[in-house]
């Protein structure tokens, strides 16, 4: 994906195929919605090269990740918490603003997907 959006010199590959090894990990999958290829077309399942997969992570696991993902983030396994004070809340924002401003200070979005 890094190499198809550093060619093309966009981050979104709307009007392209990706070629890819294996079904897509969770990482993966996010950074594909994200350029938004026409198609993905993978060769092999997870199933299939899960025997072959050793991971030794603390809160991933491949045959759960997805029903982990789908709960609201307070309810994940994964500890996580939103710092609640103005001060800093206000200068995360701006980081946000402060991106746009080239565009105007806009949401855009080049080639945005149509479908």
């Amino acid at each position: 994906m890094r190499a198809a959006c550093t060619k093309l010199g966009t981050e979104h590959l709307v009007g392209t195929t990706l070629n890819v090894l294996a079904h897509p990990c969770p990482m993966c999958y996010g950074s594909l919605y994200y350029c938004s290829p026409d198609e993905v077309v993978f060769l092999t399942s997870r199933d299939a090269y899960e025997p072959h997969y050793v991971d030794d992570r603390r809160y991933f696991e491949p045959a759960t990740f997805y029903d982990e993902f789908a709960k609201e983030w307070q309810d994940r396994r994964l500890p996580m918490r939103q710092e609640h004070r103005p001060d800093i809340r206000a200068g995360a924002v701006d980081v946000y603003r402060f991106r746009q401003e080239p565009n105007g200070g806009e949401r855009s979005a080049i080639a945005a997907p149509t479908g």
